[in-house]
């Protein structure tokens, strides 16, 4: 019989013994029959040493050979298969590092409460429509390069020259944009110069990369995740942003619906992360909140993208006729840190011109490392 032909019948009167003992020789047999155990009882899978074979090939041939005695020896030779997903906690190694991964938001307050971005985790990033979610996503991108971090992001809303131009102006910093008076509508804009764009393209040259949302199916969840595990295997991605879980076409999501099936998007990229020793930044919408903050209970699906989440965060501008007030313009505040348990409001300030984020009483011009390459001054 194949192994899937035996009726669950059979593995329930397996199941009422203390061990299953597997009297084969070492081997390719004996491998495969342990493996197939282990996913059908829960009962200890007990396996025969080579030395007990005595150089025999089956039970039957060590009957034959060195007789009852030696088949009965076999037990007593066993050793315990250990069951995989369980471990000892006092065989967990301490002394090396947890993750090889971890990059800094460049915010000194907020670095303060996570200790970084580190691999292995997912950052889940809500607040309303239009409070500059992306924007700082965008910063964040900048600054993991910045860091000799490789990003790879997938951006649902913005045609890839509408990303790259907000990440110029973030990149090249105020001091190297230039206003650019719209003729018609007489709204400034900002641009970088030609000298500029071509240096930062040689820093992003195979350090960030972007999925292409014009092409067939880029939008299917299938697709993100095949595209994040190339850029992942092929340039050493380590941070990756899915901006925004609204606008991924869901495979499960008849099957599920909506909300269910974001949460099962939510644990495959929990369990890329994981396995690649990656951060994943995800935007998640809230509901509707009123005049109140965002909490984690407000991220629009269930409760499973928010528990998923090894850090929840929320976004907010300050009502302009309180940012005078509250000394800021915008609020980062973390609503969930797993590792330190950390909550805190961070307040920035924000550069109209470079787009860019920062500390009350710090400077926005921070030089990243494409000037030093090119100038010596960064």
């Amino acid at each position: 019989a194949q192994w899937d032909s035996l009726p669950r019948e059979v593995w329930d009167w397996v199941e009422q013994f203390p061990y299953v003992f597997v009297c084969v020789p070492p081997g390719e047999a004996q491998r495969e029959i342990a493996a197939e155990l282990q996913k059908r009882v829960t009962a200890p899978i007990l396996l025969a040493d080579q030395a007990s074979f005595r150089g025999n090939k089956s039970v039957c041939e060590l009957a034959r050979n060195a007789g009852q005695r030696a088949v009965e020896g076999l037990l007593l030779g066993a050793y315990e298969l250990p069951m995989p997903g369980l471990l000892q906690l006092a065989d967990v190694d301490m002394d090396g590092p947890i993750s090889q991964n971890r990059m800094m938001s460049g915010i000194l307050s907020l670095d303060y409460c996570l200790g970084g971005f580190r691999g292995g985790e997912l950052s889940v990033w809500t607040g309303k429509r239009g409070e500059g979610k992306s924007t700082w996503l965008g910063q964040l991108l900048n600054e993991a390069v910045n860091q000799g971090k490789r990003v790879c992001a997938y951006s649902g809303e913005l045609p890839k020259r509408q990303f790259k131009r907000s990440m110029l102006v973030q990149a090249a910093g105020p001091d190297y944009v230039t206003p650019v008076p719209d003729q018609m509508t007489g709204r400034t804009e900002y641009t970088v110069r030609p000298e500029i764009r071509e240096r930062l393209d040689r820093w992003w040259r195979d350090r960030l990369l972007i999925t292409d949302i014009q092409q067939a199916n880029a939008h299917d969840e299938d697709t993100i995740l095949r595209l994040f595990e190339y850029a992942y295997r092929k340039y050493g991605c380590d941070v990756f942003l899915v901006d925004n879980i609204m606008t991924a076409q869901l495979s499960r999501e008849r099957e599920l619906g909506l909300w269910r099936a974001q949460s099962a998007f939510t644990q495959r990229l929990s369990a890329f992360a994981k396995k690649n020793g990656a951060h994943v930044h995800l935007v998640a919408h809230p509901r509707k909140t009123g005049e109140r903050g965002v909490s984690a209970d407000d991220v629009a699906g269930t409760a499973d993208i928010t528990n998923l989440a090894d850090n929840v965060f929320s976004v907010e501008r300050v009502p302009e006729e309180r940012v005078e007030a509250e000394g800021c313009s915008t609020r980062v505040k973390i609503i969930k840190n797993r590792r330190n348990g950390a909550r805190a409001v961070i307040a920035l300030q924000f550069e109209e011109t470079s787009r860019r984020f920062y500390e009350p009483g710090e400077n926005p011009g921070k030089r990243y490392t494409w000037e030093a390459e090119w100038n010596g001054h960064g």
